[in-house]
């Protein structure tokens, strides 16, 4: 995770999100943490930055200390300080340090303000949505020791698998945006096809709801459908829309399709 400043702002959670966050990072947790004790620490797994199950439970294990520690003081906190000490029993460490988090997200008014990411300022309601996430996507990477293409974790529930998206615009396609990502031709839409919702990015890469979208926007020229966890994985750069499975159908201009699901965004 990045902490580079930027002035943009991060939208809040509603309360619906950060109910569903709590339930949903309680169950990835716990998971992440039962899978990990049973999981040889030097396995590889379907990363390019953390390539085996061990560095994957230190990465979240440091990640989930530093937020804790944020919310907890209400003060920025160096990220290098809550490593794993040498020595220490990974899954053991991981456990208690997911366990510290919960306790401190459960706890905390979801309103207070605290550090976030990129130099920001930000409420708690952002921890407890961006700690799901994060512990969803490296229980998927976790399990890709075992099985080379996970679906989505089934612990998270409609609400949050539809929200990992919305928070990948609100927080890492704003950010790339700030960094002067390249801008699309044309837009995309996504849509779901095992729940209602529907997103359409811009070429600016600004992603709304379809409902927000304003009747004057031009048509998107590629539409990409699947299921909500699908639609997550490839914005997370763990699905290939490519996928022999076919569970990715992509209607219009192909060409638009693809460079959204391969243009790195979250650095």
């Amino acid at each position: 995770m990045p902490t580079t400043p930027t002035c943009g702002r991060i939208a809040p959670a509603g309360m619906m999100v950060r109910m569903s966050s709590l339930a949903d990072l309680h169950a990835v947790v716990e998971a992440f943490a039962h899978e990990a004790a049973g999981t040889d620490p030097e396995a590889p797994v379907r990363s390019s930055i953390w390539p085996t199950v061990g560095r994957i439970v230190d990465h979240l294990g440091t990640i989930q200390r530093w937020a804790a520690e944020q919310v907890r003081t209400g003060a920025p906190a160096d990220r290098r300080a809550f490593r794993r000490p040498e020595g220490a029993d990974p899954a053991a460490w991981f456990r208690e340090g997911a366990q510290q988090l919960t306790r401190t997200l459960d706890g905390a008014d979801p309103e207070r303000s605290v550090p976030i990411l990129y130099g920001a300022t930000g409420t708690v309601s952002f921890w407890q949505r961006r700690m799901a996430h994060e512990a969803t996507k490296h229980l998927w990477d976790l399990r890709s020791a075992r099985d080379p293409d996970p679906r989505f974790p089934p612990e998270v529930g409609a609400v949050g698998r539809a929200d990992a998206i919305d928070e990948f615009g609100d927080v890492f396609m704003a950010e790339a945006r700030r960094r002067g990502i390249q801008h699309l031709a044309r837009a995309v839409a996504l849509v779901a096809t095992d729940t209602a919702d529907s997103w359409r990015v811009s070429p600016k890469w600004v992603l709304d709801r379809d409902r927000r979208v304003a009747a004057s926007a031009p048509p998107a020229a590629a539409t990409i459908s699947a299921e909500v966890g699908d639609l997550a994985l490839l914005l997370w750069e763990r699905a290939d829309l490519a996928a022999p499975d076919g569970r990715f159908r992509v209607d219009g201009e192909p060409g638009v399709a693809t460079a959204l699901a391969t243009t790195p965004v979250h650095l």
